[in-house]
């Protein structure tokens, strides 16, 4: 994922300020999984450059106090287990690839976007696109 970053950012002319899309799924239909998986794409390679995978699960034997290996990443409704990957890779991208994703495109039925950009994750110099309202517009 490292070596399609850097391919991104070169099919850009050189830009660190890539368009991406972003989508989640989950292990389960419904609102019963305990897995899911947030993928982000580049639009101009069309490889994938980060996943973050959510895990509501723990199989800790004592519940209040957690083990330090507990695989529970995640605590929420699933609904909101989209946003909180979608800020997770968001946020670090610039930090492993000195590069942002300012374009985003969403299969629309999530509120990614507007959780990354109420977070504010590049300041006010960098605004985040949102392709899905320049679709639909």
């Amino acid at each position: 994922m490292q070596k399609a970053a850097k391919e991104a950012i070169v099919e850009n002319n050189s830009d660190n300020n890539i368009a991406v899309a972003v989508d989640g799924t989950w292990q389960k239909r419904g609102y019963t999984s305990h897995n899911g998986v947030v993928t982000v794409t580049s639009m101009d390679t069309g490889k994938v450059i980060d996943v973050d995978v959510l895990n509501k699960y723990c199989a800790c034997k004592n519940k209040k106090k957690h083990e330090t290996n507990c695989k529970s990443n995640f605590r929420g409704s699933n609904g909101m287990m989209e946003m909180k990957g979608a800020c997770n890779i968001f946020k670090r991208f610039w930090t492993f690839h000195n590069a942002r994703y300012t374009k985003y495109l969403g299969d629309g039925d999530s509120k990614a976007f507007d959780a990354i950009a109420k977070e504010n994750i590049y300041g006010d110099e960098f605004q985040l696109k949102n392709w899905n309202a320049l679709a639909v517009s």
